[in-house]
């Protein structure tokens, strides 16, 4: 059987994805903050194959500990990590806190790279292995009042394209996935200047049928969304000039 680690899988985007792979007959790991909403969702009928537990990306020891639970329960083998998890703050630069800004480099930059750095012993052991890292649209320029947040998602698509050549003599396939603004309690978050001005083009079941997707292709990265598809292709058509206009445009 295939299984799937999953990072911030007790809700939104990450329940989404967990049910889709569960759904396709994988043995799922639902790791989370918080643990006993995971361990909850193992009562539920989608998840009879599934194993949950806690974990705080933003600790080591708590990474590894999720991993150990994990390779338990599954003889070591790991087809599928999916770095989902991701917190986000937004309005301008100078109106957030310090521990706002650090949450979001330290969950959304520091804790996908030490999930990736844990689990790359049990990816390189399982044939055909790979990693499917959480991504946005806010990496295709940088979003004004979400300056950090894009910043941090700018990182994840780099760090995506170098492990794609790095791990690729291990047999591991490293991608990413970039949604739009998604309707869910992440994406209520934003400044309500971009919520007055973005619509809810996906629901997290869109995202997690894309996501699953990239396990039956090759793809470096996956853009979601008709309006983020032609603001990608026109800003890497028309250069650093245009992509400054349109996402002036695009978010108001």
């Amino acid at each position: 059987m295939k299984t799937v680690f999953i990072t911030g899988a007790a809700q939104g985007i990450g329940l989404a994805i967990a049910r889709r792979f569960a759904c396709e007959g994988y043995q799922v790991g639902l790791f989370d903050i918080n643990a006993t909403r995971c361990q909850e969702l193992l009562s539920d009928a989608d998840f009879k194959n599934a194993v949950a537990g806690f974990c705080d990306v933003r600790d080591s020891a708590s990474i590894e500990d999720a991993i150990a639970t994990f390779s338990r329960a599954t003889g070591g083998r790991l087809d599928v990590l999916v770095n989902n998890a991701g917190v986000l703050t937004g309005g301008e630069l100078m109106t957030q806190s310090e521990s706002q800004i650090r949450s979001m480099v330290d969950v959304n930059v520091t804790g996908l790279t030490l999930v990736s750095y844990a689990a790359h012993h049990l990816l390189k052991a399982t044939e055909g292995a790979m990693v499917i890292n959480l991504c946005s649209a806010s990496s295709i320029h940088g979003i004004p009042l979400l300056a950090v947040y894009s910043a941090t998602k700018f990182y994840v698509d780099g760090f995506t394209q170098a492990l794609n050549l790095e791990w690729e003599d291990d047999d591991i396939y490293v991608t990413c996935i970039k949604p739009p603004v998604i309707d869910t309690e992440m994406g209520r978050s934003l400044d309500p200047r971009h919520i007055e001005d973005m619509k809810w083009e996906m629901k997290p079941d869109d995202v997690a049928i894309a996501l699953y997707g990239l396990t039956q292709r090759r793809e470096l990265h996956h853009v979601l969304g008709s309006s983020t598809r032609t603001w990608h292709r026109l800003s890497r058509l028309f250069g650093m000039g245009f992509s400054r206009w349109f996402t002036r445009r695009l978010v108001g």
